[in-house]
């Protein structure tokens, strides 16, 4: 059965299922948020891209001890970890490469210049006070990166006289404290939050060291706002994320590093003007992304630095032209500083984009195009092309077409000795077809997409020896990647329960071999149920991953599969007072195996119990 007739089928079966579910008794308990997707606060309806968000509420019945464990429950995000919370993590969305995420953080691209990934690992989860996802074809609004998609993490804000506290204790001696407050300053107010956690970890390797591999990190942030006046606001933000962790690690000549220490900071300042027709926004940031490799016990194999600064400026405007017609533009600009003995160690980027969004009727139409220009590297231009029609108050269908592309690495082009300055950025072409429904106790979607990602960079022989007559290998533009896949999200009440489902299948293949991405995994399937009585709140979190290609290990010539998995997480809250809350946290509940690539163990059964308190 071909692709396109199994998408056919299982579209024409979920809308039946709607319709079906839509019959039931409304209960009207969902509550309506805004987005950021075009980089203003809209309304859902006003996005024509799926956005997923994770708000507070839900991130602290979760208790995550990582970033990962919050993206992991959405439809679409897969996560591949090299061990616990404080070890290194990937995130792949719609089954693109890692690298093909773009995260911002208060507005501000987070993320080493060099290696081209973020440091999932060195973000606080106590710190975030809600997170989206934005998914789909949209590179054309953000730049570089935003192949598979857009996470725009924002940090805690509380009104002036606000305050918490909390403190969780659990397995591997895992001990977190954390704290904030906010401030008010006239019309305005700060937030400030602080969180530091250790934990002695464990074995994540069994066979290479026979040590526990623990970790310590500490995040301290700052979010404030100041009205001027009615027209003008004053916007900042900061974060400070320092820590180290352990890790297993052997070469072929013996042992290697295996201990990091990180620093990595970020700030924004931004001010904004409001009128009747345009709001306009000039933001300033900066980021820093430091790691050193090292291991102490063996100080001759010295201490590997990696340092990228980025400097940036965006200028962002939205005119309401009238009530159906919105125009949206602006400039971003940003410098990419790197520590190391490279060719070359900074470059500029500048993008230019522009929206025009028009309602006509129960049609929504949107075009944005925009062009970018990556110093000592090429140009870009992207672009997006989306359609909505609102048959009625609860079906939507939307599609879009979008292209993108990433920049190549400094790594990828100027590493001493195997860079190459010749590759291009990478790029895709996005089409995404999108059902929505929404009524009072019923939201979902069902998302249809395909991306055609060409000019993947990998190691290749170059065809040359070194001097011992070793192939020489360097990063070349020679994959080509075609993903299709189909995502599910549905959210739902019956009686005093919520259900949340997601299910993804994503066909990502290999141009060259037409064997299935690595890391990849045909099906992954969440659902939560949560109940709350009185002062107890229940929530139960499954999540199945399929297996996952990981290529031929063995170099016997057939392809190896790291095994599926089931995980079940169990989280139970109890409110002491309206201010003091206790909550026992249970992860990997039926202590699965849960293996990563390179044979890295994530943890098994683990239990957390925390108490806090927040004043209003």
């Amino acid at each position: 059965m071909s692709f396109k007739l199994r998408l056919s089928i299982l579209t024409m079966a979920i809308c039946q299922t709607f319709a079906a579910t839509a019959a039931a008794p409304a209960n009207p308990t969902m509550e309506l948020i805004t987005v950021t997707g075009d980089r203003f606060d809209n309304t859902p309806e006003q996005q024509l891209t799926v956005i997923n968000t994770i708000e507070r509420e839900e991130i602290a019945r979760l208790s995550p001890k990582s970033v990962a464990d919050l993206l992991e429950v959405l439809p679409g995000v897969s996560v591949s970890r090299d061990g616990g919370a404080g070890q290194s993590s990937s995130i792949s969305m719609r089954g693109t490469n890692s690298g093909h995420v773009l995260v911002l953080v208060d507005g501000v691209r987070i993320g080493s210049a060099t290696l081209g990934a973020v440091s999932f690992n060195a973000l606080s989860p106590e710190n975030i006070e809600r997170i989206e996802v934005v998914k789909g074809p949209r590179a054309a609004i953000w730049g570089s990166d935003a192949i598979g998609g857009v996470i725009q993490i924002f940090t805690r804000k509380l009104q002036g006289g606000e305050w918490f506290a909390s403190a969780e204790y659990g397995s591997d001696t895992y001990v977190r404290g954390t704290a904030g407050v906010g401030l008010s300053h006239g019309d305005g107010s700060t937030s400030l939050s602080v969180n530091s956690e250790q934990s002695d970890g464990y074995d994540i390797k069994d066979d290479t060291e026979t040590d526990d591999d623990g970790y310590d990190r500490v995040g301290v942030s700052i979010n404030g706002q100041q009205n001027l006046n009615q027209q003008w606001l004053l916007t900042w933000a900061g974060q400070l994320e320092t820590g180290s962790y352990d890790y297993d690690n052997t070469t072929y000549y013996g042992p290697g590093v295996n201990e990091a220490d990180y620093d990595n900071y970020l700030w924004s300042a931004a001010a904004q003007y409001q009128g009747d027709k345009l709001t306009s926004k000039l933001a300033l940031g900066q980021s820093r992304d430091q790691n050193e490799h090292f291991r102490a016990d063996m100080p001759e194999l010295g201490v590997n630095l990696y340092e990228t600064t980025r400097d940036q400026v965006n200028w962002s405007n939205r005119y309401t032209a009238t009530n159906n017609l919105t125009f949206i533009g602006g400039v971003d600009w940003s410098n990419e500083s790197i520590v190391g003995d490279y060719a070359i160690d900074e470059r500029d980027i500048v993008g230019l984009y522009a929206l025009g969004r028009y309602q006509l009727g129960k049609l929504l139409m949107e075009g944005v195009v925009r062009y970018d220009d990556v110093e000592n590297i090429d140009s870009e231009t992207s672009y997006n092309a989306s359609l909505a029609y609102q048959f009625n108050d609860e079906w939507r269908v939307s599609f879009a077409s979008g292209t993108g592309f990433k920049a190549p690495s400094f790594n990828d082009l100027y590493w001493p000795g195997s860079g190459n300055p010749d590759l291009v950025s990478e790029t895709s072409e996005n089409l995404d077809l999108t059902i929505n429904y929404s009524s009072d106790m019923l939201r979902g979607y069902l998302s249809v997409y395909q991306n055609k990602v060409e000019n993947l960079i990998q190691w290749a022989p170059t065809g040359e020896t070194d001097d011992y007559g070793w192939d020489v290998w360097k990063p070349a533009n020679i994959q080509d990647a075609e993903i299709t896949g189909v995502e599910l999200s549905l959210s739902y009440n019956t009686w005093d329960l919520a259900h949340q489902l997601g299910y993804s299948y994503i066909d990502a293949i290999d141009g060259a071999t037409d064997e299935q991405l690595l890391g990849r995994s045909e099906h992954e399937f969440d659902y939560s149920l949560s109940y709350a009585w009185s002062d107890f709140d229940v929530l139960v979190n499954y999540h199945y991953q399929g297996e996952r290609n990981d290529g031929d290990n063995n170099y016997d010539g057939v392809t190896d599969f790291l095994d599926a998995y089931h995980q079940v997480d169990l989280s139970i809250g109890y409110k002491l007072t309206d201010t003091w809350q206790l909550r026992l946290k249970a992860s990997n509940l039926l202590d699965e195996e849960i293996i990563a690539d390179q044979d890295l163990f994530s943890p098994g059964r683990q239990v957390f119990f925390s108490v806090s308190y927040q004043a209003f």
